[in-house]
């Protein structure tokens, strides 16, 4: 794997000399390790080839949004967006998104369909699933044999050491749905998930991947809802953990990278996206930090590494074994459910 990432980096550098161009490209992201493996295989390497800057600006994408829709209709706070598909999905509806221009971003003819916009707006550049992350060596210590369903994180035992998915982050819209399903719902009756969730004993609510990694690597938290490529960050780091799809079933979901509207630099940062979308921003991705890379030309590389290729789901089929919340729904019914969860989950 490391002799086909030095080979593709080879060929990126050799790419084209860099411009003369001072321009810094805005680009909302995640934080933590997401940003820290974009920057290496990504944005370095794009100023690299191209001379122009890129800017992480490091948040969580539910206040991106609210950042693009406060500044609509002056210059936008971001060149460039990545952000969860559901958050696309509202920001479309609120107008802050601009469709891509295929010419500028060569690489969407190799982007699985399923990860393509049927609009015309940003793909997603990865795939995950949304599963529980645990501490094997806690467990243990506590008696708990193992984590095979959603609802074993309402176990008495794990009291105080739960650290619950906020609803501004998608580990917690999964959850919330996750939830419902248990108590007999579904997207359209958050309610019920909200109703279920305020019944566990709760260490936290957290609204960001690196508070949660802090906190399990602290011992304070046992297990949580949480993402496939965290997780395995950890795992492959040496941590004590380990990740589940439960028997209910776990969530899939894209990583998405959008062109934000009213951009100052329109066409760099297609020019962006469009790196993004190449082989070795996808590997290395997937290397470091495993999520499900969306460009099929990568799929023979995966198969001939089933052992990364077990961390993420890496195809769309993989995906369509996991639970795909219409977001359409869940999007009615999410402002309700908000203010359900301040009042009976959080000033419980």
């Amino acid at each position: 794997m490391k002799k086909i990432l030095a080979i593709l980096g080879l060929s990126v550098a050799l790419g084209g000399a860099a411009t003369a161009e001072d321009i810094t490209l805005r680009v909302a992201n995640y934080g933590g390790a997401f940003s820290a493996s974009q920057k290496k295989y990504a944005a370095d390497l794009f100023t690299q080839r191209t001379g122009v800057k890129i800017q992480f600006i490091d948040g969580n994408p539910a206040d991106h949004l609210a950042k693009m829709i406060a500044s609509k209709g002056r210059e936008a706070p971001y060149d460039a967006v990545y952000i969860d598909d559901d958050v696309q999905a509202k920001a479309i509806a609120a107008g802050v998104l601009e469709k891509l221009d295929p010419a500028l971003v060569p690489n969407l003819k190799f982007i699985y369909d399923e990860a393509k916009n049927k609009n015309g707006y940003g793909p997603g550049m990865i795939f995950y699933s949304v599963g529980i992350a645990y501490n094997v060596e806690k467990l243990k210590e506590a008696g708990i044999e193992d984590i095979m369903s959603w609802a074993d994180l309402w176990n008495p035992k794990l009291a105080g050491k739960v650290a619950v998915p906020d609803l501004s982050t998608i580990m917690g819209r999964d959850f919330l749905v996750a939830a419902a399903r248990l108590n007999g719902g579904d997207e359209k009756t958050l309610e019920k998930g909200v109703e279920k969730i305020a019944e566990i004993k709760a260490h936290s609510y957290y609204t960001s991947s690196a508070t949660l990694a802090t906190a399990f690597q602290g011992g304070e938290v046992w297990a949580a809802p949480w993402i496939n490529g965290r997780t395995w960050g950890m795992i492959d780091k040496g941590a004590p953990m380990k990740y589940v799809l439960p028997k209910e079933g776990a969530f899939g979901n894209m990583t998405v990278i959008d062109l934000a509207a009213g951009a100052k630099h329109p066409k760099q940062a297609q020019a962006y996206i469009n790196f993004v979308l190449d082989p070795l921003p996808q590997l290395g991705q997937a290397n470091e930090i495993p999520y499900g890379p969306t460009n099929k030309v990568l799929a023979p590389v995966l198969a001939a590494y089933p052992e990364m290729a077990k961390k993420f789901p890496a195809s769309p089929e993989d995906l369509k074994k996991l639970i795909l919340v219409d977001w359409k729904i869940y999007n009615a019914n999410h402002e309700r459910a908000v203010e359900l969860w301040n009042r009976q989950v959080i000033r419980k």
